[in-house]
């Protein structure tokens, strides 16, 4: 999806994004607590935390709140979801804010934890690869990727079963599930478990695995090598 394609569509979701997002998402609201119950850092810790594609804070409330000495950088493609967050931490005094494209942007570096909630499925399959690269490099030694991801089973046949339940799940909800999956086909390019943990591993990555999965919807977690360990990417 080209940038200003991304920027009108979630332009447009700002005003009404957590109950937009809880009629489009199974298990919207659990998907980010299994996001947190995967940190394995102590809540103690003085952390560095990248939240890209942050939306209007709601992962980064989470963190800020359970992790009372991190600093954390809101990193998002629209200044209308930048100043959503912001209104959402007003007071907090550890957030710094970026606006960008974390496809092409440069992303920081030395982070303990990079999360991203539901963002990464508007790259192309093709750019993957770069973006997982840079996340590695952009994470110090020991640091976590955590990512909540829409995905696509590897079997047509499933895949066909899997978004039915979905439309079904979304009339429910009283959205046009019609609408809402011709623009999923357009904009979006879901990945395989398999792909992503293939990709995560050729990037450098240890232990990449999904740790919950529903319908076209996954978490999965990645860690990059501790200092006394080894994982050279391969090439």
């Amino acid at each position: 999806m080209e940038p200003d394609s991304i920027r009108h569509h979630f332009k447009a979701q700002v005003s009404d994004y957590p109950g937009l997002m809880k009629r489009l998402v199974p298990f919207f609201d659990e998907q980010r607590e299994i996001l947190l119950g995967l940190i394995p850092f102590d809540r103690e810790a003085p952390l560095r935390i990248l939240d890209l594609g942050c939306g209007p804070g709601l992962l980064a409330a989470r963190l800020l709140s359970e992790y009372k000495h991190a600093e954390l950088t809101a990193f998002d493609l629209t200044q209308e979801m930048l100043d959503s967050c912001r209104s959402r931490l007003s007071g907090v005094d550890r957030v710094s804010y970026q606006l960008g494209d974390f496809r092409s942007d440069d992303l920081g570096e030395n982070y303990d934890l990079i999360v991203a909630a539901l963002s990464l499925h508007h790259m192309e399959l093709e750019e993957r690869y770069g973006f997982f690269r840079r996340a590695y490099r952009s994470l110090k030694a020991g640091g976590v990727f955590l990512a909540s991801e829409v995905i696509a089973d590897e079997s047509t046949a499933v895949r066909e079963q899997q978004y039915q339940l979905w439309r079904e799940f979304m009339e429910r909800n009283g959205e046009d599930s019609a609408a809402w999956y011709r623009r999923h086909c357009e904009k979006d390019h879901p990945a395989t478990i398999s792909f992503l943990v293939a990709t995560l591993s050729k990037t450098g990555f240890q232990a990449p695995g999904c740790f919950w999965r529903y319908l076209n919807f996954a978490v999965l977690s990645a860690r990059k090598a501790a200092a006394s360990e080894t994982t050279p990417p391969t090439r």
